[in-house]
Parts: C-alpha cells; sequence; structure tokens
C-alpha cells in the first residue's frame, strides 16, 4: 500500500482536499500530550517520528502542487502544535537543570536541539523544492504566479540550496535525517542540471545562463 493510500487521499486529481483521519489522530496526540503537565519525551520521540512521515507526504504534495495551500496550511499547523509541545518540554528540562536533574536535562535538551535543526533544515529544503517546482514551469513555457519573475525564482533556488549545505548537510552530515535530505537534494539537482541543459536558450535569453551555469557546476563538484 502506498503512502497516498495509508492516508486515504483516493483520486487526488480530483477529489477536494479532506484531512485524513491519520493527520487528524496526530494532532490530537500532540493536542493531548500538551495537556500533560509532564509530557512523556518518549512519547514526544514516537509523535515525532509520526510527524516526520506526515511532512515527507505533505512536501510532496506541495512540491507536485497537488493541493499545495491546504496542505502547506495543514504542514504549519502540525509544526506549530509539535513546537509548543516541544517548548514545554523544555521548559521542563530548564526546571530540572535548576534543581540538578543533571541526567534528565543531557537525555532531553540534546534530542530537542537536534529535532529542531531537523525541522528547519526539512522547512528550507521544501521552500527549495517550491523554487524548484516553478524552474519546471518556467522551462516548460508556462506562466509563473504571484507576479513571480524567473530571476527571483533562480535566485531564491541558489539561496536555499546554500542554506541546506552550509547550515544543515555540512554541518549535521552524520545525522541519518540530514542524510536522507542531502539524497533528495542531490537527485532535485540532477534534475535541474538536465532542464537546464536542455532549456539553456530560454535561460540564455533571461541573461541567467552564466549564473545558473556558474551555481550548478559548483555543486556538480560535491
Amino acid at each position: 500500500m502506498g503512502f497516498g493510500d495509508l492516508f486515504g487521499f483516493g483520486k487526488k486529481e480530483e477529489a477536494p482536499f479532506r484531512v485524513p483521519r491519520e493527520i487528524s489522530e496526530l494532532r490530537t496526540r500532540i493536542e493531548t500530550e500538551g495537556r500533560e503537565r509532564y509530557p512523556s519525551v518518549d512519547r514526544y520521540k514516537e509523535i515525532t517520528r509520526i510527524a516526520s512521515s506526515v511532512y515527507d507526504y505533505l512536501d510532496g504534495m506541495i512540491a507536485k502542487k497537488e493541493h499545495a495551500e491546504e496542505a502547506t496550511r495543514v504542514r504549519e499547523d502540525i509544526r506549530k502544535k509539535l513546537e509548543g509541545l516541544g517548548e514545554k518540554i523544555q521548559r521542563n528540562a530548564d526546571e530540572a537543570k535548576k534543581e540538578g536533574k543533571q541526567d534528565y536535562v543531557e537525555r532531553n535538551i540534546d534530542y530537542l536541539e537536534r529535532k529542531s535543526m531537523r525541522n528547519h533544515a526539512k522547512t528550507v529544503f521544501t521552500e527549495f523544492l517550491e523554487e524548484a517546482e516553478r524552474v519546471k514551469i518556467f522551462c516548460a513555457g508556462g506562466r509563473l504566479e504571484n507576479g513571480q519573475t524567473i530571476e527571483s525564482v533562480i535566485a531564491k533556488l541558489f539561496k536555499t540550496l546554500s542554506e541546506l549545505s552550509h547550515n544543515f548537510i555540512q554541518k549535521y552530515g552524520n545525522d541519518t535525517d540530514i542524510q536522507a535530505l542531502k539524497d533528495k537534494t542531490l537527485e532535485k539537482l540532477s534534475e535541474l542540471d538536465a532542464l537546464f541543459r536542455e532549456h539553456r536558450m530560454r535561460f540564455r535569453e533571461k541573461g541567467l545562463e552564466a549564473n545558473v551555469e556558474a551555481s550548478l557546476a559548483k555543486y556538480r563538484k560535491k
């Protein structure tokens, strides 16, 4: 059973967007745990594991422009709820630190910090995917939305790529989540490189050929 089947979307090209039961249950779990005076770190880890799969699925919808607005709103709602739960656990850890409970602090603060880093990296990666899709639209002769220009799209594309590379992939390359993100980034870069080679003249007409070529060449070496 595919991930789409797991979340029960049916015929995505025709059916209106409905929040799947599994995502509603995830929200409920986050809210229930947040009402606890001392939320369980183990349960928090389990919830974030489920949320990570949900993020991946919603990111795919956003990148493919399938109910992208609704998927973005759902993703942001989950992120905020989970962030609030993490902050509550962090406050508990800070209180434990004041009380000298060092084992609790060392075990939980490190986890929360790494989780925050991973979530930030995935947010930047989603922005990178969105700009990559806009490049594909440009190459296909389509029209960019919301008054965007290919110049602004290219600038944002390589800005997010640089942030991914310097702030996450190079700094946290041993983290399994970041390694997976690196693989996905390189795969998307390969697609973009092929697009650029095929539609080089379109970029040349916009005066972007040299900029795109130099930027892609820098990442081809890695």
